[in-house]
């Protein structure tokens, strides 16, 4: 077994990541959490499906995980071994690409193990793909999916990657050399897209924006997504999806809409609001 191999089979303490919106985004206690995401999850009016990657947003559970429950319902009959998370990061970093140097996310409902032989594989394919816990401590997008993979995949392998104002170039290096290291493991592999969708202090506007962004998605309109992605306000994660789509790995791949919300009943008149969406990609 080499160094990267024990590294993800047996974390140190001293590289966990320890929740960062617990008690916030969604509940601190474990019972009601594992609670709060069952019935998200039954609430769903699909069956559970077998998508190999989903659009999934991240806000907290009372403003999107309706939304996010629907996403990841639409993988809850797959064997998932390995899930890859790439995430836009909210905060200002260097331009680049992050792995973590962690070797597990610990959730109240679980803790994940960091594929560490992937992140191994990964920091040898561009100079810009870089190895930093910083924007992980900080970014919450990432823990927001985690904790409906733990009632979901709980035993899977994660790969948790965060971006910052990457040019195109760079995630296209990122998810074709995720396809080769990956292998056959691909078949048991989630690519989990987190992001929300438009957002603007009119309510009409921020809906026609995030259905527009749904329907370019859907009928695969890369240059659409992209005139959506230069709004530095919306759309936080149009880049990664765009890098998605035109990739091999999204290949002979439908893309479906499975619903879309918006923050609109929670928020303080004047606020900014936020449109999310779901969406599964499969043959």
């Amino acid at each position: 077994m080499n160094e990267a191999e024990k590294a993800t089979r047996h974390p140190r303490q001293d590289h966990v990541r320890q929740p960062l919106v617990a008690g916030i985004f969604y509940p601190a206690s474990a019972q009601e959490l594992d609670s709060r995401i069952i019935s998200l999850m039954d609430n769903v009016d699909a069956p559970p499906g077998h998508s190999s990657a989903i659009i999934s947003p991240h806000g907290s559970l009372e403003y999107s995980g309706s939304i996010a429950a629907r996403a990841w319902k639409s993988v809850a009959a797959r064997e998932i071994g390995t899930i890859i998370i790439i995430s836009p990061s909210h905060r200002s970093f260097d331009q680049g690409i992050f792995l973590p140097q962690l070797h597990s996310f610990a959730l109240p409902t679980g803790e994940f193990n960091v594929d560490r032989a992937l992140v191994h594989g990964l920091l040898h394919c561009s100079t810009e793909i870089q190895a930093s816990d910083i924007p992980h401590f900080e970014e919450h997008s990432i823990e927001m999916q985690l904790i409906f993979a733990a009632r979901l995949c709980p035993s899977a392998l994660i790969l948790p990657v965060i971006v910052s104002s990457c040019e195109e170039k760079t995630l296209d290096i990122l998810l074709t050399n995720l396809h080769f290291l990956l292998g056959d493991r691909i078949a048991s592999s989630l690519f989990v897209l987190t992001s929300n969708l438009a957002a603007d202090v009119n309510l009409d506007i921020c809906l026609s924006k995030s259905a527009g962004i749904l329907e370019a998605i859907e009928q695969k309109d890369v240059e659409t997504l992209h005139g959506f992605s230069q709004d530095c306000s919306s759309f936080c994660g149009g880049n990664i999806i765009s890098a998605y789509m035109r990739s091999s790995l999204s290949s002979g791949m439908d893309a479906h809409i499975l619903g879309m919300g918006s923050s609109a009943a929670l928020i303080d008149p004047g606020d900014p609001v936020v449109g999310y969406g779901a969406v599964a990609f499969s043959r």
